[in-house]
């Protein structure tokens, strides 16, 4: 049995040789299957009467796996021909390459390898720049390819096309049986066609001439060989089934593909040789760039789009951590009144889901903080499944919005994934279409793709973006001027409500009062009147705080405070200060830091007694790490080593660079030395070893701390119970050798 792939441009009559050539072996009593793999599936047309027969992704569509039967897209036509043909969506929407790639998978399952054929032969569209396309020339599909070629430049460019496809797809093997000239009678055609044969080394396997009997075959619904059997295209395939026939009996010889260069295509081809290098300092006239004078407006325009919002790790083209998508949706489900769609599979909605629901239990098991009940439950999924991503998924999400709309969501996101992005769906288009219908309600498209856009840093900065068109311009600040917004909480973090249970108690005692939590447990409303505020807060001023700083000044025309939320006691009695200055309230401010202060160190100085002249070592890639040096130097502990791990120091800021010993592009294998050279009592690290050595305690530095006066207190408790116990427990020795 040999598998034959027939390539060329769209258009060359691929579908008609692959036909004729089916038609000839199958007279020769050969067992034939052909798959047509282009979705006009008009390829196996002429050996059925002229018919269409039903495809196999219509029946994948249509047909649920457990009632699915090869013999419903198998059919037997002229010479008792197999025929099958893969189809493909409406053009414009879907993927049909991935169509392509499903249509094998369903045949192998359906059980098409257990049919004794002698030749199978896939008729395949041109486009082998998609993966999808590319299937039949993976090795165990195509034995054998055949590229048919016109003596037309595209023709050719595209037969060179095929054989680049070929040549990076596996070790280049050889596999190329030639080069059918398909005529179109063109002067010097015969001429163009044997110049680029013979300069990728491929022989012209045979020449079809142009002439009227194909047309007359397609009208009566057949083969020239069925229909004018003693004619000279007959006569020709012929030959050609001669030549397939010598190939599967390995009498001739396969080629390897070798392409050629775009410069030699055309030399070859066209006889152009160019006589100068294009370069900047060498351009013809007609070639020099044209520029055109963009208005100031649209200029500042121009920059918002192209980079001015964007997060570190996507601008440097860093590793990416985490999806875009779950980014965007960790925002958009904390507007409690406002419906998400995930557009995309419903794996992706659920593992959304997941994390943000296991966020709310963790915060209610360790700070007993209770989750509203339309928390993590305002998140919907339109299930793209294969048939979305072969056919399009447009219909499904339009679907999908107009029952949000009918259930009575005011406001609706729509997240877009992955396969959407890659499939091209027009999200705005299904919006739109819905808005139609229902004008009162906001659909609001958040185009993140998955990774397409970004890591999950940029996904929170994309979703910012849309809910920032949400902020009424008109609306101005309450007269009182004692509002404020918080912005850019980390709506994962255990502790995202109960550190903002401390900054409102915080800022009510200096009698100022939040307006709107930007985004976290929000209504549509208070988003709307975001600007009665006089002030806004930035939760962190970590990258993507930052970023979302800017898009809010830049968007709203809003101003920030100076200072982030404030860990431990220094930090948090500053902050009080600058913010009671702002708001008149300085009285009341010194009394609540004459206060804590007193607490603070009434606790610290007991501690002092364990942890005073204790050894510590820092290890950590958090760009806040001032709160716990602060603690560390009221206990009276010796700092010995501050390690920023490479990933984060170049945002690093402390009051402390330059006073303290500090080291960048700390390693594990760095810190293990300094423990043996520095012998500290004690090495805090974002993630600590599970296993101790060297008799040396480990504490981890959380990566969202809590807020407020005590922060370091907290952590200071635990170092002093840590120097109380021994540095490894016993029952972590449980299984292991220590002899």
């Amino acid at each position: 049995m040999i598998q034959i792939a027939i390539y060329g441009k769209g258009g060359i009559g691929k579908s008609t040789i692959s036909a004729n050539l089916s038609a000839a072996l199958g007279n020769r009593g050969k067992r034939v299957l052909q798959v047509g793999c282009d979705p006009k599936h008009d390829s196996t047309r002429l050996l059925l009467d002229g018919e269409s027969i039903p495809t196999v992704l219509d029946y994948i569509r249509d047909t649920y796996p457990e009632h699915r039967k090869l013999d419903d897209i198998l059919f037997r036509g002229y010479a008792d021909i197999a025929c099958v043909e893969a189809g493909g969506p409406e053009p414009g929407v879907g993927c049909a390459g991935r169509g392509i790639l499903s249509t094998f998978e369903i045949l192998e399952k359906l059980g098409i390898e257990e049919i004794p054929f002698d030749i199978k032969l896939y008729d395949v569209l041109g486009d082998v720049v998609c993966g999808g396309f590319a299937v039949p020339i993976r090795k165990e599909y195509a034995d054998a390819i055949y590229i048919v070629s016109s003596g037309e430049y595209m023709a050719l460019y595209a037969a060179n096309n095929i054989l680049r496809g070929i040549s990076n797809f596996d070790d280049n093997s050889p596999r190329v049986a030639g080069i059918i000239h398909n005529s179109r009678g063109l002067e010097h055609e015969n001429e163009k066609v044997r110049a680029f044969a013979d300069a990728v080394g491929l022989p012209v396997v045979t020449s079809i001439p142009r002439d009227e009997l194909f047309a007359e075959a397609e009208k009566e619904g057949c083969t020239v060989i069925q229909g004018y059997p003693m004619s000279v295209p007959s006569f020709l395939f012929k030959q050609l089934a001669d030549h397939v026939e010598k190939v599967s009996n390995e009498d001739i010889s396969l080629f390897k593909a070798n392409p050629l260069s775009n410069e030699e295509m055309e030399k070859i081809v066209l006889g152009r040789v160019h006589s100068f290098k294009q370069n900047k300092n060498n351009l013809a006239a007609s070639q020099k760039p044209l520029h055109f004078e963009i208005p100031e407006k649209k200029q500042k325009s121009l920059v918002n789009k192209k980079n001015h919002f964007l997060t570190k790790n996507v601008k440097n083209k860093k590793p990416l951590q985490g999806c875009s998508f779950a980014g965007a949706v960790t925002v958009t489900s904390r507007i409690t009144d406002a419906l998400t769609i995930v557009h995309g599979p419903g794996s992706c909605a659920h593992i959304a889901s997941h994390f943000l629901n296991n966020s709310l239990l963790n915060a209610s098991s360790r700070y007993g903080i209770v989750p509203s009940e339309s928390e993590g439950k305002n998140l919907v999924s339109t299930e793209m499944g294969e048939k979305s991503f072969i056919f399009g998924g447009v219909d499904k999400l339009a679907m999908c919005i107009e029952e949000a709309c009918m259930k009575g969501w005011n406001t609706i996101f729509v997240v877009t994934t992955c396969p959407s992005g890659l499939i091209g769906d027009d999200v705005e288009q299904a919006a739109l279409r819905v808005k139609q219908k229902f004008p009162e309600t906001d659909i609001l498209p958040i185009e993140v793709d998955g990774n397409l856009a970004g890591d999950f840093s940029q996904g929170i900065v994309e979703a910012y973006k849309i809910i920032s068109n949400m902020i009424d311009p008109v609306i101005k600040e309450n007269e009182d001027k004692s509002l404020v917004n918080i912005v850019g909480e980390k709506t994962l973090s255990g502790n995202l409500n109960s550190n903002y249970g401390i900054i409102k108690e915080l800022l009510g005692s200096i009698g100022v009062e939040v307006n709107c939590r930007f985004v976290s447990t929000t209504t549509v409303d208070e988003i709307r009147k975001f600007k009665r505020a006089s002030l806004n807060i930035l939760a962190h001023n970590d990258d993507s705080g930052t970023v979302l700083k800017r898009l809010l000044e830049s968007n709203a025309g809003v101003e920030f405070f100076g200072l982030p939320f404030p860990i431990g006691f220094n930090e948090t009695a500053e902050w009080l200060d600058l913010l009671a200055d702002r708001f008149d309230t300085e009285i009341r401010s010194e009394e609540l830091i004459a206060c804590h202060k007193n607490l603070y160190f009434s606790e610290i100085e007991s501690l002092r007694l364990i942890l005073k002249g204790k050894r510590v070592i820092i290890s950590s890639f958090s760009l806040n790490l001032d709160w716990i040096i602060d603690t560390i130097i009221d206990l009276g502990m010796e700092l010995v080593k501050v390690g920023l791990i490479a990933s984060s120091y170049d945002d690093f800021r402390s009051k402390y660079i330059g006073i303290l010993p500090l080291e960048y592009d700390y390693t594990t294998e760095k810190r293990q030395k300094d423990i043996e050279a520095l012998n500290p009592d004690l090495v805090l690290s974002n993630y600590p070893p599970m296993m101790t050595k060297n008799g040396v305690h480990h504490d981890a530095i959380p990566i969202s701390p809590d807020v407020g006066f005590y922060s370091g207190l907290v952590m200071a408790r635990r170092w002093g119970t840590l120097m109380r116990l021994p540095v490894l427990e016993g029952w972590k020795l449980d299984g292991v050798d220590v002899s």
